[in-house]
């Protein structure tokens, strides 16, 4: 994205929708690091799955990365991401509960599943649910045939600019921690002005480049997490019970927000009042809170954690 007056002109000159591609997954670390395609994303949303192990979903629209993956299967709040950017949605399938809500919503008819053209199995020795990767090139041109590849039209936008705004509080390293079954770290590096990402306690890089994983925003949004028991995600094989629930994020309505951009950190509130509202942010005067130009991680975070977040 670029500067707020300028983000619909690039919305409008693309001429495709924007791909949002679900999930990458991020656990276990020896199978699915490292990941292919989230460097190149302009947004990219890490959150928790059934417990606090994360996933990404990756928004891809100014770059094309020449592979993406590994995919894996859908969550409840890819009914809501992609309404956020009148996106088209790729994943590999879902539980029938979290089938039921994407293909009843209103890009239903952008859903790219793992037969679609794009999708490829690498064959590699680790476990299959692994090994399902995409070129996202293949997903333009399968739109496109269908007259489905098209510039989204956002209801909302983000505010951008490359000066940081004032009261900010200088901060160089960011913590999170998903319930000590991943770790997150940030560190801001002077010399590029970008957020350098470890994940784990070890250098997080995008397969595709060998660089290290970088964002010039990482936006913390604190939601409330709410198990949905009549969807069941998981049921061991020869079991006859669940032993995973699916979890509904709540990323819409107002929360509590951490944003940090040229080693500032800001303190304030998302907003999301309608479903094709993206999140916005807001300082405690209501006015916006702009990003620095480039890409942005949203770390989603549950309520529930207890101090996820730390600072120096």
């Amino acid at each position: 994205f670029q500067a707020e007056d300028g983000i619909r002109d690039l919305v409008r000159s693309r001429g495709l929708g924007d791909v949002y591609k679900r999930q990458i997954s991020n656990s276990p670390a020896e199978f699915v690091r490292p990941q292919s395609g989230l460097g190149q994303a302009d947004i990219v949303f890490e959150h928790a799955t059934e417990g606090p192990i994360t996933r990404f979903t990756a928004i891809i629209y100014s770059q094309t990365p020449p592979d993406m993956g590994p995919i894996r299967s859908g969550r409840l709040i890819d009914a809501e991401i992609p309404q956020m950017f009148d996106a088209a949605f790729a994943y590999s399938g879902a539980s029938s509960g979290v089938n039921f809500k994407l293909f009843n919503s209103p890009f239903s008819n952008r859903i790219l599943r793992a037969d679609t053209p794009g999708f490829y199995r690498t064959g590699e020795d680790k476990p299959f649910e692994h090994t399902l990767y995409a070129t996202p090139e293949t997903w333009w041109e399968y739109l496109e045939e269908r007259e489905l590849n098209r510039a989204p039209q956002l209801a909302t936008q983000l505010s951008f600019s490359e000066e940081p705004p004032e009261g900010g509080e200088e901060v160089s390293h960011i913590n999170i921690n998903y319930q000590d079954r991943m770790i997150v770290d940030w560190e801001y590096d002077e010399e590029s002005g970008r957020y350098l990402r470890w994940a784990d306690g070890e250098e997080h890089v995008d397969r595709n480049t060998d660089e290290q994983l970088s964002a010039a925003n990482v936006v913390v949004v604190f939601a409330l997490h709410q198990v949905d028991f009549g969807i069941c995600e998981y049921i061991p094989i020869g079991g006859s019970e669940c032993q995973a629930f699916s979890t509904e994020i709540q990323v819409w309505g107002r929360g509590s927000a951490m944003i940090f951009r040229d080693g500032q950190m800001y303190e304030g509130t998302w907003r999301r009042d309608q479903p094709n509202h993206m999140l916005t942010f807001y300082d405690a005067d209501d006015n916006p809170i702009p990003l620095q130009i480039g890409n942005t991680f949203i770390q989603v975070v549950a309520l529930h954690y207890v101090d996820p977040v730390t600072v120096e």
